[in-house]
C-alpha cells in the first residue's frame, strides 16, 4: 500500500455485479461451502432492492485523485433482526471479507466501523457477527472490537 492510494467505503452499485460476484465467492470458498450459481444473482438484487432489508458496503481502492471507481477489495453484508430484549433492532454483519493481499492492515476494522455507523442510523441498538472458531486472523480483529463471551448454535432446517 502506498501512499498515493486510497480507500473508499461506499453502498454497492447496479454495474458492481461481477467485482462483488468475485468476492462474494471467494468468501463462500474460504468457509468451504458453496451456494446455487444463481444464487449470487439474486442476493446482488435483493440487496440492490429499496424494499430489502439486506445491505451491503464495498471498499474501493484507488489511486489519489482518480475519479474512477477503482478496485473493489472488500465487501460487508448485513441485515436487522428484530428481538424480545428492545424495540430496538440488532443488526447482523453476516458476511465480510477483504481481499487476502490487503489483510491486516485496518481495512477489516474501517469495514466493521463503516457497518455500525449505518446500524446506528438505522436505529440499531447493537451490532453483531460470528465466525467459525478456527478463523483466528479475524478474531484477533474481533477480539479487540466486541464482546465474544457467546457461542452460536445451528440446526439445519433443510
Amino acid at each position: 500500500m502506498t501512499s498515493s492510494e486510497e480507500f473508499k467505503i461506499t453502498k454497492l452499485k447496479s454495474n458492481d455485479f461481477d467485482e462483488w460476484s468475485t468476492l462474494f465467492r471467494a468468501y463462500i470458498n474460504f468457509y468451504e461451502t458453496s451456494i446455487p450459481e444463481d444464487q449470487y444473482r439474486r442476493t446482488f438484487e435483493r440487496i440492490l432492492d429499496s424494499e430489502s432489508d439486506l445491505y451491503a458496503l464495498v471498499m474501493r481502492q484507488q489511486q489519489a485523485g482518480d475519479s474512477n471507481d477503482g478496485k473493489m477489495i472488500a465487501i460487508a453484508h448485513f441485515f436487522p433482526q428484530q428481538t424480545p430484549w428492545s424495540e430496538k433492532n440488532i443488526m447482523l454483519l453476516n458476511d465480510l471479507f477483504v481481499d487476502p493481499s490487503l489483510r491486516g492492515k485496518g481495512q477489516g476494522r474501517r469495514m466493521i466501523q463503516a457497518v455500525a455507523d449505518a446500524s446506528k442510523e438505522m436505529g440499531c441498538f447493537r451490532l453483531q457477527w460470528l465466525t467459525k472458531k478456527d478463523n483466528v486472523t479475524a478474531r484477533r480483529l474481533y477480539d479487540t472490537m466486541a464482546d465474544g463471551s457467546f457461542v452460536q448454535y445451528r440446526m439445519s432446517l433443510e
